[in-house]
């Protein structure tokens, strides 16, 4: 994550108000702002953009495509009490949206209403900043975009420097058994500061796939977790490095040299998106305790997991293997943001998620999560839970 997202994720409302008037008449717009804004930064005008008429809404709210919904039903009564007749309804957030949640949305608002939706979303906003309107992010933001640095870039050298530890089995690796290995990690945004955290007041960190704390201790500058049988280790360091890695989610397939790992919830295991979700939790928890807030940098990778396939169910609950093998010998998803001691993180790294799926050939992404909730099986542990329903 770099300045400029970083200050977008953590404006303040009266803030993304007074962006999102100046950001949509950089873009054309004619703006009649209402005046009407909520404390998550919600707000509405009236709009024209060449010959089309609308009304645009704004809001920083995690659940935008809730807020969404609930703000297309308010234009709808607009647009009946006002006897108009609306082209466009225009949604600003400062959250990420994936490539398929904007076409979903866009196909489903413009069945209902009749409207053509436009989505500002982080990504695009982010791209319109930095190359057409870089006085917006130094007025409403304060970061300069004309140097500075490159926080993004830093991130994924720092990423990319562990997995070349847990490739080569080296320092807090040293002790992880051979074989394909999945690894997460959170990486604080004052991660590159001075800021040290007190080891002595973290939680244990909770080791990937796992559903208790294995053996804790504090090693030099980290708090460390190992699994008793050796297949996995988690860590906290001092600068709010959270890392873990596991060899022991993956199985033995029917064929020679063939590998499974598993996608879902079922009696035996809690599956690769639920590990995911309640270290993840457990992680920022514990960060948020020893005293950080602001948000994290996430990333899933996958190292010699080519052969691996993807278990599942389908539709009728009968065990189905992915017929795509991942592939890659080292793979790293995209960096995804979530908010440091915030427990309602599905939503936030179902696009991370996804994209493993579709590696594995899983085209419409996880089936474990749908618009942010938790659809398939339950987990109660002592860390954590996953129930149908819980965001």
């Amino acid at each position: 994550m770099d300045e400029l997202e970083f200050a977008l994720l953590n404006i303040g409302g009266t803030s993304f108000e007074e962006f999102s008037m100046d950001y949509l008449r950089a873009q054309g717009y004619e703006v009649h702002e209402s005046g009407s804004q909520g404390r998550d930064g919600g707000w509405d005008a009236r709009i024209e953009l060449g010959d089309q008429k609308g009304i645009a809404h704004a809001s920083k709210r995690k659940d935008w495509r809730v807020k969404l919904r609930d703000d297309a039903e308010k234009v709808e009564e607009l647009e009946e009490e006002r006897d108009e007749d609306y082209d466009i309804f225009v949604f600003l957030t400062n959250r990420h949206v994936s490539g398929e949640q904007e076409l979903e949305i866009e196909s489903e608002i413009k069945e209902e209403y009749g409207w053509n939706l436009i989505l500002h979303h982080q990504t695009r906003i982010l791209g319109e900043l930095r190359q057409n309107h870089t006085e917006l992010a130094d007025r409403h933001l304060g970061v300069d975009l004309g140097g500075g640095p490159e926080y993004l870039d830093e991130l994924i050298t720092l990423r990319e420097e562990r997995l070349d530890k847990i490739r080569d089995r080296a320092e807090e690796a040293a002790d992880l058994d051979e074989g394909p290995t999945v690894a997460l990690h959170v990486i604080p945004n004052s991660v590159f500061s001075n800021d040290k955290i007190r080891l002595n007041d973290l939680s244990p960190p909770l080791v990937i796939g796992d559903t208790i704390i294995g053996v804790t201790e504090t090693r030099g500058k980290m708090r460390y977790t190992s699994e008793s049988m050796g297949d996995g280790y988690a860590f906290i360091r001092n600068d709010g490095l959270f890392e873990t890695a596991t060899t022991g989610m993956f199985r033995e397939g029917h064929e020679e040299d063939e590998l499974w790992i598993n996608g879902i919830v079922d009696r035996r295991r809690i599956g690769l998106d639920g590990g995911v979700i309640l270290t993840l939790r457990q992680a920022l928890e514990s960060l948020s305790e020893a005293g950080l807030s602001g948000v994290a940098s996430v990333s899933l990778s996958l190292l010699n997991a080519e052969n691996a396939k993807l278990y599942y169910e389908d539709g009728i609950k009968r065990p189905y293997e992915s017929q795509t093998t991942f592939g890659e010998t080292r793979y790293s998803t995209e960096l995804v943001t979530v908010d440091i001691g915030d427990t309602e993180i599905i939503q936030d790294v179902e696009p991370m998620l996804s994209e493993v799926w579709r590696q594995f050939g899983k085209e419409g992404g996880t089936i474990n999560i749908d618009e942010g909730v938790w659809q398939r099986g339950k987990i109660d542990v002592s860390v954590g839970d996953l129930n149908p329903g819980d965001k």
